[in-house]
């Protein structure tokens, strides 16, 4: 895939680390459309930041949904069930029933049965990022399911604007969202359209996007004949409302049975020992751990560093409450040793070519299976430094979501470190390592870095005042070891070069002589 100037100028900022997206599905007996639809929208949903919410609107179909989603475990799923079965109706008060449940600032509304043929959720998500105060409209096509679409053939086909809206999730409460006194089919989607527009909330056309909805020749008959059988008050009230607030308080209450959610899964145990199996080895503590729900979790990833692992698991196990660990093919005993009551999970892949973007997504990969509130990455070469551990400084803190710590690099021995080292502030540089848990999440990056942001989300950071010592340089023979890796595997000259681990003689200071300044001015590194 060829990527644009654009894309990679704006890269960082980019939407793809946090989509912020809650999808919301309204769903009447399709299981068997959203079951041929799914694989091909699959790669479009699992993305950092995108929950789906299926609202089921009667309930002969739960079992079965719940077991087809089971096989897409890397997706975010909240699933909404109404207990009494009844005929098909508006879905404006299933539509409402997940906004209600809707936990991301944009709120996106499709339909089981639609398939995205352009990236539509980053077309719309990307367009509000730069127009506030806006709803955004893609394309859609109806067609019958079995007709073969292509790039070539797809601009044949005729497209209308709708199918997929986004919009906030605040501005859909302003406008109490879609009207429930609507009972037939149609009419609920330009309403609220028409009610947004009184609001001051407007139009955002994105014609690029495009959605086909498939349905069998029978039922888009019936959709054609449906669209034209409006009367005139009925036309009177879906396109002349005369307020922007419609419905009472209580919208968006007609059911309220969460039956599965991606935080607490039911079906984690069982998917976890499948992708476990894909790996050479692997351990887990015992059942209960999916059982649980954790505050913070240590994940981080190995290689021939016996030596390091006693004194990590030690240090780390004093401020988190569990460890899950990838092991990358060691050729020692580093995976083996790897024994602490606190090790939740362990795992030992084969190892290929070097790649810690491969690891630290596998990483993520197994720890979506666990339930905690915040997840960091940490290398086994580092240690918290007391008094600087203040976890409850990012934990209890709203509206962050990822927070720097400050690093330094110890120095022939565990009071000193280089105070000459590059790209720091007098020695002390800041990196992203702890985040909140979204669901399941991956790192994105344009290149394959040896340097990659150990976090895969990169917004609402805190600069937090908690120091960790790298042991990674502390002798020479270490340093050594780095240098001729680093030379051999950065095969991008990430860092340009790596002669100041071969530095005889640096200038050093004590770790003693950190102070919160210090560390406060750090920031100014990152």
């Amino acid at each position: 895939m060829t990527v644009s100037k654009w894309h990679k100028e704006n890269f960082n900022a980019s939407v793809i680390h946090n989509f912020e997206v809650s999808l919301v599905m309204p769903f009447y007996k399709k299981l068997r459309e959203f079951s041929k639809v799914l694989p091909l929208n699959v790669g479009f949903f699992q993305r950092n930041g995108i929950e789906v919410i299926l609202v089921m609107d009667e309930p002969t179909e739960k079992d079965g949904v719940l077991d087809f989603i089971s096989n897409y475990p890397f997706i975010n799923w909240k699933v909404i069930v109404n207990d009494k079965d009844h005929e098909p109706r508006n879905p404006a008060k299933v539509l409402n029933v997940g906004i209600r449940h809707a936990t991301w600032k944009y709120v996106m509304v499709s339909s089981p049965e639609t398939w995205m043929f352009t990236d539509v959720i980053f077309q719309l998500r990307n367009a509000l990022e730069y127009y506030k105060d806006h709803y955004a409209i893609g394309t859609v096509a109806f067609i019958p399911e079995d007709t073969m679409v292509n790039n070539d053939t797809v601009n044949s086909l005729k497209f209308i604007p709708y199918g997929s809206f986004m919009v906030e999730k605040e501005h859909l409460k302003l406008v109490t969202g879609y009207d429930e006194s609507f009972t037939k089919w149609g009419g609920e989607d330009d309403n609220i359209r028409k009610r947004l527009d009184m609001a001051g909330i407007r139009k955002l056309y994105i014609p690029e996007s495009k959605s086909l909805h498939l349905e069998i020749i029978q039922k888009l008959e019936e959709r054609v004949q449906t669209s034209r059988s409006y009367d005139m008050k009925q036309l009177r009230k879906i396109e002349c409302p005369s307020e922007y607030k419609t419905n009472c308080d209580s919208w968006g209450a007609d059911f309220n049975k969460v039956v599965f959610y991606w935080e607490h899964r039911s079906d984690a145990e069982k998917n976890c020992m499948k992708y476990l199996k894909q790996l050479n080895s692997s351990y887990i503590r015992d059942n209960k751990i999916f059982k649980e729900k954790y505050s913070k979790l240590i994940i981080c990833h190995s290689y021939n560093e016996t030596d390091m692992l006693k004194g990590f698991l030690e240090n780390m196990s004093l401020y988190f409450d569990g460890v899950i660990l990838l092991d990358d093919g060691s050729t020692d005993s580093t995976y083996k040793a790897a024994c602490h009551e606190k090790i939740l999970i362990k795992a030992r892949k084969y190892r290929e070519n070097f790649s810690e973007i491969r690891n630290k997504n596998i990483l993520l990969d197994i720890a979506s299976f666990v339930s905690t509130d915040w997840l960091c990455f940490m290398d086994l070469d580092e240690r918290f430094m007391e008094p600087y551990t203040d976890f409850d400084q990012i934990v209890n803190m709203n509206g962050i979501n990822v927070a720097t710590f400050c690093f330094v690099h110890l120095w022939d021995d565990e009071n000193h470190y280089s105070t000459s080292y590059p790209y720091t502030y007098k020695g002390l540089f800041r990196r992203r390592r702890m985040f909140r848990n979204i669901g399941h999440t991956q790192i994105n990056t344009l290149l394959t870095k040896m340097h990659v942001e150990a976090s895969p989300i990169n917004r609402d950071t805190l600069h937090s005042n908690i120091v960790v010592k790298h042991y990674g340089n502390i002798d020479k023979d270490r340093r050594r070891r780095r240098y001729n890796f680093y030379k051999e595997f950065d095969t991008q000259n990430d860092q340009g070069n790596y002669e100041h681990l071969l530095c005889e003689m640096p200038k050093l200071a004590s770790v003693n002589e950190i102070t919160i300044n210090m560390i406060e001015q750090s920031s100014l590194t990152f």
